[in-house]
């Protein structure tokens, strides 16, 4: 079966549905699977770990007693697999107001879904897409590679496809960019340039 970006995109939307309050998760998706990042520590890290577990069905594994370090490996729905883990913030920093949350990440998931169906047309093999939630604000951001013998501009326009006023830039290791989607979140490209 032909898995999808779009797929992936649907799947870890739905999971977040079924999670109910997480702290900011990080996320990075391609066709099959998708790695979480859940970006606290303490109890706080813990709740959200024990939330994921419950909804995916996977457990924890390799964690100590009292410790933030475990892992979890889950299959979700359309064959994509889950993989979860804590992502400690290096220095502790004065508390903020959350002004994100775990439903309107699900919410945009469900906004990038059909321009990453879109994006899965152009077969860009490889890509990744990240969607990142710092408590503040999202970002999101499309990684693709440009194999021996591609032309960076042609990856380009095809993971800038379905973007508005999308602009790119040439960088030592390929191109950057960012475009908008319809309703006028920012998206980042990146093409990577493989030697």
């Amino acid at each position: 079966m032909s898995l999808s970006l779009a797929r992936c995109v649907e799947a870890v939307a739905r999971l977040l549905d079924s999670c109910g309050p997480l702290e900011p998760v990080r996320l990075c998706m391609s066709d099959r699977d998708v790695q979480a990042e859940v970006c606290a520590s303490g109890p706080a890290a813990s709740a959200s770990m024990a939330r994921l577990s419950a909804a995916t069905g996977g457990e924890v594994a390799g964690r100590a007693v009292d410790q933030d370090d475990g892992v979890i490996t889950a299959d979700l729905e359309d064959e994509v697999v889950l993989v979860a883990a804590v992502d400690t913030p290096v220095r502790e920093t004065t508390p903020r107001l959350r002004a994100t949350s775990t439903s309107a990440a699900a919410t945009l998931l469900r906004t990038l879904a059909p321009w990453t169906a879109a994006l899965d047309q152009e077969l860009l093999s490889g890509a990744q897409l990240w969607v990142d939630d710092d408590g503040q604000v999202f970002t999101v951001r499309l990684l693709a590679t440009a194999a021996r013998g591609d032309d960076a501009e042609s990856v380009a326009a095809a993971a800038g496809a379905g973007l508005e006023q999308v602009r790119t830039w040439r960088t030592d290791s390929g191109l950057d960019g960012r475009g908008s989607l319809p309703c006028g979140r920012t998206v980042h490209i990146g093409i990577v340039r493989l030697s």
